[in-house]
């Protein structure tokens, strides 16, 4: 009768009730958070990012059409300039007409840097949102040894 109470004794007594840990690891609850913000922010910057690369088309294409109007302007003083000078005979004439370009480039030139002024500053671009690192594991405190099991039992 004691032999069969001893080795139920350490039937019983060896085997360990294991749960689940219901507390959840703080570190992944806050790395968790983290990530939720970090979500949203990126959601923010793809939108800054799309309005940030169509205000540098729509500076481009501004650009583009300030460069034309000067091109314009210059090769209409250079044509209005190899007019001129073909009918001028005299060199007080054809001074005049180099005036008269240089006064039309120079206008030009001005014109065109009063419209990239009026255009602003370049666009900032939006800096990408640092994702958050990953949190370290809890070290688990370590098992307890296991009594062992002798065939002999202490008196």
């Amino acid at each position: 009768m004691v032999t069969i109470a001893l080795a139920t004794s350490f039937i019983v007594g060896g085997t360990s009730t294991s749960f689940a840990d219901v507390t959840p690891n703080p570190n992944k609850v806050a790395f968790d958070a983290q990530m939720a913000l970090h979500k949203i922010a990126m959601e923010k910057y793809k939108g800054d990012m799309n309005s940030f690369r169509e205000s540098i088309k729509a500076r481009i294409e501004s650009r583009k059409a300030i460069n034309t109007t000067f091109k314009a302007a210059v090769e209409k003083a250079i044509a209005d300039y190899k007019i001129t000078i073909t009918s001028a005979t005299t060199a007080e004439a054809k001074s005049a007409a180099i005036a008269a370009r240089k006064a039309a480039i120079g206008t030009a030139n001005a014109a065109r840097d009063a419209a990239v002024t009026a255009l602003g500053a370049l666009p900032v671009k939006p800096s990408e949102p640092v994702k958050p690192t990953r949190p370290e594991k809890i070290a688990r405190a370590p098992k307890a040894a296991r009594p062992s099991a002798t065939a002999t039992p202490s008196a």
